[in-house]
Protein backbone atom coordinates (compact mmCIF):
# COMPACT_ATOMS: atom_id res chain seq x y z
CA UNK A 1 0.00 0.00 0.00
CA UNK A 2 0.95 3.68 -0.16
CA UNK A 3 -1.03 6.44 1.55
CA UNK A 4 -0.68 8.71 -1.50
CA UNK A 5 -2.66 6.36 -3.75
CA UNK A 6 -5.91 8.04 -2.75
CA UNK A 7 -4.57 11.36 -4.10
CA UNK A 8 -3.35 9.94 -7.41
CA UNK A 9 -6.72 9.77 -9.19
CA UNK A 10 -7.57 13.36 -8.25
CA UNK A 11 -4.60 14.69 -10.25
CA UNK A 12 -6.71 13.75 -13.28
CA UNK A 13 -10.37 13.76 -12.31
CA UNK A 14 -10.06 17.04 -10.35
CA UNK A 15 -7.31 18.49 -12.55
CA UNK A 16 -8.58 22.08 -12.72
CA UNK A 17 -10.09 22.25 -9.23
CA UNK A 18 -8.24 24.23 -6.53
CA UNK A 19 -6.06 21.98 -4.38
CA UNK A 20 -3.88 24.20 -2.17
CA UNK A 21 -4.64 27.91 -1.76
CA UNK A 22 -2.78 30.51 0.30
CA UNK A 23 -3.00 34.28 0.56
CA UNK A 24 0.58 34.60 -0.70
CA UNK A 25 0.56 32.09 -3.57
CA UNK A 26 -3.05 31.99 -4.71
CA UNK A 27 -4.43 28.59 -5.75
CA UNK A 28 -2.60 25.61 -7.17
CA UNK A 29 -4.86 23.10 -8.92
CA UNK A 30 -4.76 19.35 -8.46
CA UNK A 31 -2.97 19.14 -11.82
CA UNK A 32 -0.40 21.67 -10.57
CA UNK A 33 0.17 19.70 -7.37
CA UNK A 34 0.52 16.48 -9.37
CA UNK A 35 3.12 18.03 -11.65
CA UNK A 36 5.04 19.55 -8.73
CA UNK A 37 4.87 16.28 -6.77
CA UNK A 38 6.36 14.42 -9.73
CA UNK A 39 9.00 17.16 -9.86
CA UNK A 40 9.82 16.50 -6.20
CA UNK A 41 10.34 12.84 -7.09
CA UNK A 42 12.60 13.72 -10.00
CA UNK A 43 14.57 16.00 -7.68
CA UNK A 44 14.84 13.19 -5.12
CA UNK A 45 16.26 10.86 -7.79
CA UNK A 46 18.78 13.50 -8.85
CA UNK A 47 19.90 13.82 -5.23
CA UNK A 48 20.18 10.06 -4.74
CA UNK A 49 17.24 9.78 -2.33
CA UNK A 50 15.44 6.43 -2.34
CA UNK A 51 12.76 4.54 -0.39
CA UNK A 52 13.58 4.28 3.29
CA UNK A 53 15.72 7.44 3.39
CA UNK A 54 14.66 10.10 5.89
CA UNK A 55 14.51 13.76 4.80
CA UNK A 56 13.98 16.79 7.04
CA UNK A 57 11.38 19.07 5.41
CA UNK A 58 10.77 22.58 6.68
CA UNK A 59 8.88 25.21 4.69
CA UNK A 60 5.70 27.31 4.99
CA UNK A 61 2.45 25.44 4.22
CA UNK A 62 2.15 26.26 0.53
CA UNK A 63 1.84 24.28 -2.74
CA UNK A 64 5.57 23.50 -2.78
CA UNK A 65 5.45 21.97 0.68
CA UNK A 66 2.44 19.74 -0.03
CA UNK A 67 3.91 18.68 -3.38
CA UNK A 68 7.19 17.77 -1.68
CA UNK A 69 5.43 15.72 1.00
CA UNK A 70 3.28 13.87 -1.53
CA UNK A 71 6.18 13.26 -3.89
CA UNK A 72 8.45 11.88 -1.18
CA UNK A 73 5.74 9.72 0.41
CA UNK A 74 4.88 8.36 -3.03
CA UNK A 75 8.48 7.19 -3.38
CA UNK A 76 8.61 5.71 0.13
CA UNK A 77 10.91 8.46 1.43
CA UNK A 78 10.27 9.20 5.12
CA UNK A 79 9.45 12.84 5.83
CA UNK A 80 10.76 14.30 9.11
CA UNK A 81 9.07 17.36 10.64
CA UNK A 82 10.54 19.38 13.52
CA UNK A 83 8.87 22.31 15.24
CA UNK A 84 11.32 25.17 14.59
CA UNK A 85 10.71 26.82 17.97
CA UNK A 86 12.09 23.84 19.91
CA UNK A 87 15.21 24.69 21.93
CA UNK A 88 18.39 24.20 19.90
CA UNK A 89 19.58 21.44 22.23
CA UNK A 90 16.36 19.51 21.57
CA UNK A 91 16.69 19.96 17.81
CA UNK A 92 20.30 18.78 18.04
CA UNK A 93 19.07 15.66 19.87
CA UNK A 94 16.39 15.03 17.24
CA UNK A 95 18.74 15.32 14.26
CA UNK A 96 21.44 13.21 15.90
CA UNK A 97 18.84 10.58 16.73
CA UNK A 98 17.29 10.41 13.24
CA UNK A 99 20.25 11.49 11.07
CA UNK A 100 18.31 12.59 7.98
CA UNK A 101 20.01 12.08 4.63
CA UNK A 102 18.86 15.44 3.29
CA UNK A 103 17.28 18.73 4.33
CA UNK A 104 14.67 20.28 2.02
CA UNK A 105 13.54 23.74 3.01
CA UNK A 106 12.78 27.32 2.10
CA UNK A 107 15.51 29.96 2.17
CA UNK A 108 14.28 31.15 5.56
CA UNK A 109 14.35 27.57 6.88
CA UNK A 110 17.92 27.19 5.66
CA UNK A 111 18.93 30.36 7.51
CA UNK A 112 17.26 28.94 10.63
CA UNK A 113 19.09 25.61 10.28
CA UNK A 114 22.50 27.22 9.69
CA UNK A 115 22.77 27.98 13.41
CA UNK A 116 22.35 24.33 14.39
CA UNK A 117 25.46 22.16 14.23
CA UNK A 118 23.56 18.90 13.68
CA UNK A 119 21.64 20.47 10.79
CA UNK A 120 24.87 21.67 9.17
CA UNK A 121 26.06 18.06 9.20
CA UNK A 122 23.10 16.84 7.10
CA UNK A 123 24.77 15.63 3.87
CA UNK A 124 22.46 17.34 1.35
CA UNK A 125 20.80 20.74 1.61
CA UNK A 126 18.17 21.33 -1.07
CA UNK A 127 16.16 24.49 -1.64
CA UNK A 128 12.50 23.48 -1.95
CA UNK A 129 12.05 25.69 -5.01
CA UNK A 130 14.42 23.44 -6.95
CA UNK A 131 11.59 20.99 -7.57
CA UNK A 132 10.09 23.49 -10.05
CA UNK A 133 13.02 22.88 -12.40
CA UNK A 134 12.24 19.16 -12.32
CA UNK A 135 8.47 19.50 -12.80
CA UNK A 136 7.16 17.92 -16.00
CA UNK A 137 10.09 15.54 -16.48
CA UNK A 138 8.17 12.45 -15.36
CA UNK A 139 4.81 11.25 -14.03
CA UNK A 140 3.98 10.78 -10.37
CA UNK A 141 5.33 7.47 -9.07
CA UNK A 142 3.43 5.69 -6.30
CA UNK A 143 5.46 2.68 -5.13
CA UNK A 144 3.88 -0.21 -3.26
CA UNK A 145 5.06 -0.45 0.34
CA UNK A 146 4.52 -2.60 3.38
CA UNK A 147 1.65 -0.96 5.33
CA UNK A 148 3.90 -0.68 8.38
CA UNK A 149 6.53 1.32 6.46
CA UNK A 150 7.12 4.69 8.14
CA UNK A 151 5.68 7.67 6.28
CA UNK A 152 6.36 10.61 8.58
CA UNK A 153 8.26 11.31 11.78
CA UNK A 154 7.11 14.34 13.72
CA UNK A 155 9.05 15.85 16.61
CA UNK A 156 7.26 18.31 18.82
CA UNK A 157 7.53 19.69 22.33
CA UNK A 158 4.52 17.62 23.40
CA UNK A 159 2.11 18.72 26.12
CA UNK A 160 4.71 18.20 28.85
CA UNK A 161 7.50 20.13 27.12
CA UNK A 162 9.63 17.01 26.57
CA UNK A 163 10.39 16.49 22.85
CA UNK A 164 9.06 13.26 21.43
CA UNK A 165 9.16 11.59 18.05
CA UNK A 166 5.92 10.28 16.57
CA UNK A 167 6.13 7.76 13.72
CA UNK A 168 3.14 7.38 11.42
CA UNK A 169 3.18 4.46 9.04
CA UNK A 170 1.46 4.52 5.65
CA UNK A 171 -1.41 2.48 7.10
CA UNK A 172 -1.68 4.86 10.06
CA UNK A 173 -1.76 7.90 7.73
CA UNK A 174 -4.58 6.26 5.77
CA UNK A 175 -6.52 5.49 8.95
CA UNK A 176 -6.15 9.07 10.22
CA UNK A 177 -7.46 10.27 6.87
CA UNK A 178 -10.48 7.99 7.13
CA UNK A 179 -11.14 9.06 10.71
CA UNK A 180 -10.97 12.81 10.12
CA UNK A 181 -12.75 12.94 6.76
CA UNK A 182 -15.60 10.54 7.56
CA UNK A 183 -18.55 12.01 5.61
CA UNK A 184 -21.12 10.50 7.97
CA UNK A 185 -19.54 12.31 10.90
CA UNK A 186 -18.27 15.52 9.32
CA UNK A 187 -20.36 15.87 6.18
CA UNK A 188 -19.47 15.59 2.49
CA UNK A 189 -18.52 18.72 0.56
CA UNK A 190 -17.04 19.41 -2.87
CA UNK A 191 -16.00 22.97 -2.01
CA UNK A 192 -12.59 23.65 -0.42
CA UNK A 193 -12.05 23.57 3.33
CA UNK A 194 -10.66 26.35 5.51
CA UNK A 195 -7.67 24.79 7.28
CA UNK A 196 -5.93 26.10 10.39
CA UNK A 197 -4.05 22.82 10.85
CA UNK A 198 -1.68 22.15 7.91
CA UNK A 199 -2.16 18.38 8.21
CA UNK A 200 -5.89 18.79 7.48
CA UNK A 201 -5.08 20.26 4.07
CA UNK A 202 -3.08 17.12 3.28
CA UNK A 203 -5.98 14.92 4.36
CA UNK A 204 -8.44 16.83 2.19
CA UNK A 205 -6.23 16.35 -0.87
CA UNK A 206 -6.80 12.62 -0.45
CA UNK A 207 -10.56 13.21 -0.60
CA UNK A 208 -10.34 15.38 -3.69
CA UNK A 209 -11.11 18.61 -1.86
CA UNK A 210 -9.07 21.74 -1.94
CA UNK A 211 -7.90 23.68 1.10
CA UNK A 212 -7.50 27.35 1.90
CA UNK A 213 -4.65 27.42 4.39
CA UNK A 214 -4.98 29.92 7.24
CA UNK A 215 -1.76 31.92 7.77
CA UNK A 216 -0.07 32.21 11.15
CA UNK A 217 -1.02 35.87 11.52
CA UNK A 218 -4.64 36.41 12.50
CA UNK A 219 -4.70 40.20 12.36
CA UNK A 220 -7.93 41.85 11.16
CA UNK A 221 -6.18 42.83 7.91
CA UNK A 222 -5.16 39.22 7.24
CA UNK A 223 -8.58 37.89 8.17
CA UNK A 224 -10.23 40.38 5.81
CA UNK A 225 -8.13 39.09 2.91
CA UNK A 226 -8.81 35.52 4.02
CA UNK A 227 -12.54 36.25 4.11
CA UNK A 228 -12.43 37.54 0.54
CA UNK A 229 -10.62 34.45 -0.71
CA UNK A 230 -12.92 32.16 1.30
CA UNK A 231 -15.93 33.83 -0.33
CA UNK A 232 -14.47 33.35 -3.81
CA UNK A 233 -13.79 29.66 -3.10
CA UNK A 234 -17.06 29.15 -1.18
CA UNK A 235 -15.17 27.33 1.58
CA UNK A 236 -17.64 24.94 3.16
CA UNK A 237 -15.93 23.62 6.29
CA UNK A 238 -13.48 24.65 8.96
CA UNK A 239 -11.19 22.56 11.17
CA UNK A 240 -9.83 24.65 14.03
CA UNK A 241 -8.92 24.93 17.66
CA UNK A 242 -10.55 27.37 20.07
CA UNK A 243 -7.89 30.08 19.62
CA UNK A 244 -8.62 30.72 15.93
CA UNK A 245 -12.35 30.31 16.50
CA UNK A 246 -12.27 33.13 19.05
CA UNK A 247 -10.34 35.38 16.64
CA UNK A 248 -12.74 34.51 13.83
CA UNK A 249 -15.77 35.33 15.97
CA UNK A 250 -14.34 38.70 17.00
CA UNK A 251 -13.63 39.48 13.35
CA UNK A 252 -17.05 38.43 12.05
CA UNK A 253 -18.80 40.36 14.85
CA UNK A 254 -17.44 43.52 13.23
CA UNK A 255 -16.86 42.68 9.58
CA UNK A 256 -19.04 39.65 8.83
CA UNK A 257 -17.78 37.16 6.26
CA UNK A 258 -17.18 33.39 6.11
CA UNK A 259 -20.91 32.93 5.61
CA UNK A 260 -20.56 29.80 3.44
CA UNK A 261 -19.37 27.59 6.31
CA UNK A 262 -21.56 24.50 6.61
CA UNK A 263 -19.50 22.39 9.00
CA UNK A 264 -17.08 23.27 11.79
CA UNK A 265 -14.76 20.81 13.49
CA UNK A 266 -13.40 22.04 16.82
CA UNK A 267 -10.43 20.19 18.28
CA UNK A 268 -9.36 19.91 21.90
CA UNK A 269 -10.98 19.06 25.21
CA UNK A 270 -11.23 22.39 27.03
CA UNK A 271 -12.99 24.91 24.81
CA UNK A 272 -14.94 27.48 26.82
CA UNK A 273 -18.66 26.84 26.46
CA UNK A 274 -19.38 30.49 25.74
CA UNK A 275 -17.01 30.42 22.74
CA UNK A 276 -18.90 27.54 21.18
CA UNK A 277 -22.27 29.12 22.00
CA UNK A 278 -21.14 32.30 20.25
CA UNK A 279 -20.20 30.15 17.25
CA UNK A 280 -23.57 28.39 17.26
CA UNK A 281 -25.23 31.80 17.04
CA UNK A 282 -22.93 32.93 14.23
CA UNK A 283 -23.42 29.79 12.09
CA UNK A 284 -26.73 28.32 13.34
CA UNK A 285 -27.22 25.98 10.35
CA UNK A 286 -23.71 24.54 10.45
CA UNK A 287 -22.85 21.05 11.63
CA UNK A 288 -20.63 21.38 14.71
CA UNK A 289 -18.40 18.48 15.77
CA UNK A 290 -16.20 18.36 18.84
CA UNK A 291 -13.11 16.17 18.30
CA UNK A 292 -10.90 14.79 21.07
CA UNK A 293 -7.51 13.34 20.20
CA UNK A 294 -3.79 13.82 20.64
CA UNK A 295 -0.46 13.98 18.84
CA UNK A 296 -0.22 10.19 18.57
CA UNK A 297 -3.85 9.50 17.64
CA UNK A 298 -6.55 11.44 15.79
CA UNK A 299 -9.42 11.16 16.32
CA UNK A 300 -10.09 9.36 19.61
CA UNK A 301 -13.64 10.54 20.29
CA UNK A 302 -16.20 12.75 18.56
CA UNK A 303 -19.49 14.27 19.63
CA UNK A 304 -21.90 16.92 18.38
CA UNK A 305 -20.50 20.12 19.86
CA UNK A 306 -23.98 21.36 20.81
CA UNK A 307 -24.46 18.19 22.85
CA UNK A 308 -21.02 18.66 24.46
CA UNK A 309 -21.97 22.17 25.57
CA UNK A 310 -25.46 21.23 26.75
CA UNK A 311 -24.20 18.36 28.88
CA UNK A 312 -21.31 20.42 30.26
CA UNK A 313 -23.60 23.33 31.13
CA UNK A 314 -25.94 20.82 32.77
CA UNK A 315 -23.16 20.01 35.21
CA UNK A 316 -22.17 23.66 35.70
CA UNK A 317 -18.91 23.29 33.76
CA UNK A 318 -17.35 26.43 32.31
CA UNK A 319 -15.68 24.43 29.54
CA UNK A 320 -17.03 21.78 27.16
CA UNK A 321 -15.62 18.73 28.95
CA UNK A 322 -18.03 16.17 27.54
CA UNK A 323 -16.19 14.39 24.71
CA UNK A 324 -18.78 11.76 23.76
CA UNK A 325 -17.57 8.27 22.93
CA UNK A 326 -14.68 6.68 21.03
CA UNK A 327 -14.86 6.49 17.24
CA UNK A 328 -15.43 2.96 15.83
CA UNK A 329 -11.81 2.38 14.77
CA UNK A 330 -10.51 2.98 18.31
CA UNK A 331 -10.49 0.57 21.24
CA UNK A 332 -10.19 2.44 24.51
CA UNK A 333 -9.80 1.81 28.24
CA UNK A 334 -10.03 4.64 30.75
CA UNK A 335 -7.49 3.78 33.47
CA UNK A 336 -6.48 5.66 36.64
CA UNK A 337 -3.08 6.47 35.12
CA UNK A 338 -4.49 7.65 31.79
CA UNK A 339 -6.73 6.75 28.88
CA UNK A 340 -5.31 3.90 26.82
CA UNK A 341 -6.20 3.66 23.14
CA UNK A 342 -5.49 1.19 20.38
CA UNK A 343 -6.41 1.23 16.72
CA UNK A 344 -5.27 1.63 13.14
CA UNK A 345 -4.88 5.40 13.59
CA UNK A 346 -2.57 5.15 16.63
CA UNK A 347 1.01 6.19 15.85
CA UNK A 348 4.05 4.84 17.65
CA UNK A 349 6.73 6.75 19.47
CA UNK A 350 10.13 6.72 17.80
CA UNK A 351 11.98 5.28 20.77
CA UNK A 352 9.51 2.48 21.42
CA UNK A 353 11.36 -0.81 21.65
CA UNK A 354 10.69 -3.43 19.01
CA UNK A 355 9.03 -6.47 20.51
CA UNK A 356 7.89 -4.46 23.51
CA UNK A 357 5.44 -6.51 25.59
CA UNK A 358 1.82 -5.43 24.99
CA UNK A 359 -0.37 -4.33 27.85
CA UNK A 360 -2.50 -7.46 27.59
CA UNK A 361 -3.00 -10.70 25.75
CA UNK A 362 -4.52 -9.06 22.66
CA UNK A 363 -1.06 -8.24 21.23
CA UNK A 364 -2.33 -4.78 20.30
CA UNK A 365 -0.25 -1.64 20.41
CA UNK A 366 -1.70 0.58 23.15
CA UNK A 367 -0.95 4.23 23.72
CA UNK A 368 -1.45 6.08 27.00
CA UNK A 369 -2.95 9.49 26.25
CA UNK A 370 -1.95 10.80 29.67
CA UNK A 371 -5.47 12.21 30.09
CA UNK A 372 -7.91 11.44 32.87
CA UNK A 373 -11.18 10.31 31.29
CA UNK A 374 -14.21 9.62 33.46
CA UNK A 375 -16.88 7.39 31.92
CA UNK A 376 -20.52 7.32 33.06
CA UNK A 377 -23.94 6.57 31.59
CA UNK A 378 -23.80 9.70 29.41
CA UNK A 379 -20.35 9.05 27.94
CA UNK A 380 -16.81 10.31 28.41
CA UNK A 381 -15.79 13.35 30.42
CA UNK A 382 -12.36 14.95 30.22
CA UNK A 383 -10.95 15.53 33.72
CA UNK A 384 -7.49 16.93 33.01
CA UNK A 385 -4.03 15.53 32.62
CA UNK A 386 -3.13 12.68 34.95
CA UNK A 387 -0.09 14.70 36.05
CA UNK A 388 -2.46 17.26 37.60
CA UNK A 389 -4.33 16.22 40.76
CA UNK A 390 -7.99 15.68 39.93
CA UNK A 391 -9.19 17.90 42.77
CA UNK A 392 -7.10 20.80 41.39
CA UNK A 393 -8.61 20.35 37.93
CA UNK A 394 -12.17 20.50 39.26
CA UNK A 395 -11.22 23.42 41.52
CA UNK A 396 -10.06 25.33 38.42
CA UNK A 397 -13.35 24.63 36.68
CA UNK A 398 -15.26 26.10 39.62
CA UNK A 399 -12.98 29.14 39.66
CA UNK A 400 -13.48 29.68 35.91
CA UNK A 401 -17.24 29.78 36.44
CA UNK A 402 -16.88 32.21 39.32
CA UNK A 403 -14.48 34.60 37.56
CA UNK A 404 -15.90 34.19 34.06
CA UNK A 405 -12.53 33.38 32.52
CA UNK A 406 -10.25 30.39 31.97
CA UNK A 407 -7.13 32.57 31.74
CA UNK A 408 -5.88 31.35 35.10
CA UNK A 409 -4.80 28.17 36.88
CA UNK A 410 -3.81 26.89 40.31
CA UNK A 411 -0.37 25.68 41.31
CA UNK A 412 1.23 24.68 44.58
CA UNK A 413 4.22 26.80 45.59
CA UNK A 414 7.28 25.86 47.65
CA UNK A 415 5.61 26.75 50.94
CA UNK A 416 2.85 24.24 50.19
CA UNK A 417 0.26 26.95 49.56
CA UNK A 418 -2.12 26.63 46.63
CA UNK A 419 -1.94 29.86 44.60
CA UNK A 420 -4.16 31.10 41.79
CA UNK A 421 -2.10 32.49 38.90
CA UNK A 422 -3.53 34.39 35.97
CA UNK A 423 -4.25 37.52 34.02
CA UNK A 424 -5.39 40.28 36.38
CA UNK A 425 -6.82 37.82 38.92
CA UNK A 426 -6.53 40.29 41.81
CA UNK A 427 -8.96 42.64 40.08
CA UNK A 428 -11.25 39.80 39.00
CA UNK A 429 -11.53 38.66 42.62
CA UNK A 430 -13.49 41.79 43.48
CA UNK A 431 -14.88 40.41 46.73
CA UNK A 432 -11.93 38.74 48.46
CA UNK A 433 -13.97 37.56 51.46
CA UNK A 434 -16.58 35.89 49.27
CA UNK A 435 -13.91 34.29 47.09
CA UNK A 436 -12.14 32.95 50.18
CA UNK A 437 -15.38 31.46 51.48
CA UNK A 438 -16.04 29.76 48.13
CA UNK A 439 -12.48 28.57 47.64
CA UNK A 440 -10.79 28.13 51.02
CA UNK A 441 -8.13 25.97 49.35
CA UNK A 442 -6.70 29.04 47.57
CA UNK A 443 -4.21 30.74 49.85
CA UNK A 444 -2.85 33.36 47.49
CA UNK A 445 -3.37 35.27 44.25
CA UNK A 446 -0.64 36.08 41.75
CA UNK A 447 -1.11 38.40 38.79
CA UNK A 448 0.97 37.06 35.93
CA UNK A 449 0.63 37.37 32.18
CA UNK A 450 -0.59 34.06 30.76
CA UNK A 451 1.72 32.47 28.17
CA UNK A 452 0.03 30.31 25.55
CA UNK A 453 1.34 27.11 24.03
CA UNK A 454 2.96 27.72 20.65
CA UNK A 455 1.19 24.83 18.96
CA UNK A 456 -2.19 24.91 20.72
CA UNK A 457 -2.59 28.65 20.96
CA UNK A 458 -5.55 28.53 23.35
CA UNK A 459 -3.82 26.20 25.82
CA UNK A 460 -1.96 27.73 28.77
CA UNK A 461 1.76 26.95 28.91
CA UNK A 462 1.93 26.62 32.67
CA UNK A 463 5.67 26.10 32.86
CA UNK A 464 6.54 29.22 30.88
CA UNK A 465 3.86 31.26 32.67
CA UNK A 466 5.16 30.25 36.09
CA UNK A 467 8.71 31.12 35.02
CA UNK A 468 7.58 34.77 34.88
CA UNK A 469 6.21 34.71 38.41
CA UNK A 470 8.06 35.97 41.48
CA UNK A 471 6.42 33.36 43.72
CA UNK A 472 8.61 30.39 44.69
CA UNK A 473 7.15 27.23 43.20
CA UNK A 474 7.53 23.57 44.10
Amino acid sequence: MNCTKRVLSHFGDRATSPAVCTLKDGCASFSDIGTLSAGAQSLASAEGLTAGDTVLVLSPPDPLLYATILGFLGRGIVVLFVEPWLPVKDIEHVLQRVQPKAFVGSRLAQLWAARIAAARRIPRWIHIGALRRHAGRSDFDCVDLDPSSPATITFSSGTTGAPKGIVRSHSCMSAVHDGLTDPDRFGHFEEPALCVFPNMALLHLGTGRGALVVPKSWSPRVLKRLSQQAAALKTASLATGPAFLMHLLRFTDVHGGFSALKAIMIGGAQTDCWTLEHGFDRWPEARWTHVYGGSEVEPVACVDAREAVAKSRGRDRFQALFVGAPVPMVDARPEPDGLRVSGANVAKQLDAQEGEAPLDETEKHWHNMGDRILADEEGWWYAGRVAQPEDEFHLEQRIYSCLGTSACFVSRVSSGRLVLFGDDVSRRVADADRFSSLFPEIEGLEDVSIVRDRRHRARIDRKRTLAKSTVQRT
